[in-house]
């Protein structure tokens, strides 16, 4: 694996709480001030990250034309076919009807991907069946989690699926811990935070400018919103945690 390779997954608790957004948001300020970066969309029946990012109608590989990968796949043929913007490739479903993707495959592809260095940004999905192999590739995990009761409740059943593992199995993850909703008061996260053991890294708040944004198609991150400043605190912890990648501007 290269020196410069950096790689995390996103995962949101519960749906809804914007953690793709986010992912495309870290990915975009990774790419700022270092290599291209690389989001990998591990939602392959969704409508395809790539709507989100408002890149849609861009050309290039989407998941479903790496279906029949076996076996090593040079990583400049899947990196210089994805869609890019402003330094930032985005391999997701693309939103067609759902195409069946052997896990096998999936794992050729991100073998590949990581081996050719830079940051990969991974999107899964809190019940996806690839989180073992996330957690092989991606010791730095950030987690999204709303408030409510039913959200705390799910991210406390996140929390011991990643953290939990066979034995000889892989170290569990760096957590961190992202909030979302209306600002709490200091002694609800600290409440949080002792439940979950898992250290806070930023809170969310709601902002207008996020969905206004996305209505227009703007690739998350790329304006100054709630979302670009959480996504800066996250390549904040990249750069410390790796002393490769400094905090975007």
């Amino acid at each position: 694996m290269s020196t410069t390779s950096c790689v995390l997954a996103v995962v949101g608790a519960s749906g809804g709480l914007g953690a793709s957004t986010l992912a495309l948001a870290v990915g975009r300020r990774l790419a700022v001030d270092g290599p291209p970066a690389t989001v990998v969309d591990l939602d392959l029946t969704g409508g395809g990250l790539d709507v989100t990012a408002g890149v849609e109608h861009l050309a290039g590989r989407r998941w479903a034309a790496l279906a029949s990968v076996r076996g090593a796949v040079p990583p400049d043929l899947v990196l210089g076919s994805l869609p890019t913007e402003a330094g930032c490739r985005l391999l997701s479903a693309g939103g067609s009807p759902p195409t069946d993707v052997p896990d096998a495959a999936v794992a050729d592809v991100l073998d590949s991907l990581v081996g050719a260095g830079g940051p990969v940004v991974l999107d899964v999905p809190a019940a996806s069946t690839l989180l073992p192999l996330v957690l092989r590739h991606a010791p730095l995990v950030v987690l999204v989690t709303g408030l409510r009761t039913r959200a705390l409740a799910d991210a406390d059943a996140l929390v011991d699926r990643l953290t939990s593992r066979a034995e000889g199995g892989p170290a569990p993850p760096d957590l961190r811990l992202v909030t979302r909703g209306p600002r709490p008061t200091a002694g609800v996260l600290d409440d949080v935070v002792a439940h979950l053991g898992v250290a806070h890294l930023h809170h969310v708040p709601d902002d207008p400018r996020v969905p206004r944004d996305a209505e227009r198609g703007a690739w998350p991150g790329s304006a100054d919103d709630a979302v670009r400043r959480c996504a800066d605190r996250v390549v904040e912890v990249v750069g410390t945690a790796r002393g490769v990648f400094g905090r975007a501007s």
